[in-house]
């Protein structure tokens, strides 16, 4: 079974957190509008942009970044 990312979370967990889309820039010095295209899910992001923003936001994993859909079932 593999799956994709479906929808970003972001808009959420900036809720959630009650970190903002400035202070993560802030924190991780990943451009707005890129983490503005992530949370508008007009972009993907990989795996290592994960991890860093998971580990700003404190989220137990970067999993949590994203909604998730199973494009191919065995």
């Amino acid at each position: 079974m593999r799956y994709e990312p479906d929808r970003c979370r972001l808009q959420q967990l900036y809720k959630e957190t009650g970190i903002n889309q400035r202070m993560l820039h802030i924190i991780t010095g990943i451009p707005e509008s890129q983490l503005s295209d992530y949370a508008n899910n007009r972009t993907t992001m990989g795996y290592a942009t994960a991890v860093t923003i998971s580990k700003a936001m404190k989220l137990p994993n970067c999993e949590l970044l994203y909604t998730w859909k199973i494009v191919d079932a065995d």
